[in-house]
């Protein structure tokens, strides 16, 4: 089996260094990203082009400043990590975390269920 979480932390040092086609590297063709809302999931990405061009819109985007990991645990093939981005609202600094999960096959990330968390809930 796949050390799965130095395929997960290599994967962000390419989203840190903002490479895109090295993060791709490391998910797989049929690669799905989803944002869980209160309001339900909203899909991301469906494949590894979809996620190629939404990371592409976060790395375009003016205000996204940096991502970080805080944590990240292996169980088998599922990875969990908190993670944490900043970006800029209204000329601040503002960090937003969520908390992750991978599941990984092939060597790979396969899907991620990403959750904010809201510090003040």
């Amino acid at each position: 089996m796949a050390d799965y979480k130095e395929v997960y932390l290599a994967s962000t040092r390419a989203y840190q260094e903002r490479d895109i086609d090295k993060m791709m590297e490391y998910v797989t063709d049929d690669f799905s990203w989803y944002n869980i809302m209160p309001d339900g999931p909203m899909q991301l990405a469906a494949g590894k082009e979809k996620a190629k061009f939404g990371m592409k819109m976060v790395f375009d985007n003016i205000d996204y400043v940096q991502g970080h990991v805080d944590f990240a645990k292996t169980f088998g093939d599922i990875l969990v990590a908190v993670e944490t981005d900043t970006i800029r609202q209204n000329g601040e600094e503002v960090q937003m975390r969520r908390m992750s999960i991978y599941e990984c096959a092939d060597g790979k990330l396969k899907r991620c269920w990403s959750f904010p968390i809201k510090e003040d809930e």
